[in-house]
């Protein structure tokens, strides 16, 4: 009869215990739940961006433009500031010069991306690299610029598998765009 009684109490403890802190958990209601916001595509991001600093530019200089047409006056530094790459230019051409030796496949300038088409060094060779360059934004800083680069490997049945590529290659692929663009900088500036 003890063992029964100890356990009941046990039973009895045990459930006014879960009770207790189920119950306890009711203060969440009234605390402010604030999500996080959805990650934005980096295209759509820089779309954004690029529309924000040229703010309504391309409804102005519609308007700017007819009023220019009719009666020759308008603001002739607004609409020459409208023009230009999305992205930091030094870093643009860095990238460009620093990749030529690869085909490019594709180069947005207004979106920062520059892909480049599979490469290998000779006919005879047992590995291939494709390269894509993402220029982050309008400033020259190190993490301005992000480099994939991709690897394949020839197999003795003669097809192209995927490997891992180097973080070293990346890294050095990176460190000399970011020198030939600092370069390009200086090089300006004087």
């Amino acid at each position: 009869m003890a063992i029964n009684i100890k356990a009941f109490i046990f039973v009895l403890i045990a459930t006014f215990l879960s009770i207790t802190f189920i119950s306890s958990c009711s203060f969440l209601d009234d605390a402010d739940v604030v999500r996080a916001p959805i990650p934005e595509d980096l295209v759509i991001k820089r779309e954004r961006e690029r529309r924000e600093a040229l703010g309504n530019a391309e409804d102005e200089s519609f308007v700017e433009n007819i009023l220019k047409d009719i009666t020759g006056f308008g603001n002739k530094d607004k609409s020459q500031n409208s023009g230009g790459i999305g992205v930091n230019t030094y870093l643009w051409k860095a990238t460009l010069n620093t990749l030529s030796f690869m085909p490019l496949v594709s180069a947005d300038p207004f979106g920062g991306v520059i892909i480049t088409d599979w490469h290998s060094n000779s006919e005879t060779s047992k590995e291939k690299f494709k390269i894509v360059a993402y220029i982050l934004g309008k400033e020259l800083r190190v993490d301005g610029i992000k480099i994939a680069v991709f690897k394949k490997i020839k197999n003795e049945n003669g097809e192209w598998l995927d490997t891992k590529s180097s973080k070293i290659l990346q890294n050095k692929v990176e460190d000399a765009v970011l020198t030939k663009a600092r370069k390009y900088k200086i090089q300006s500036t004087e």
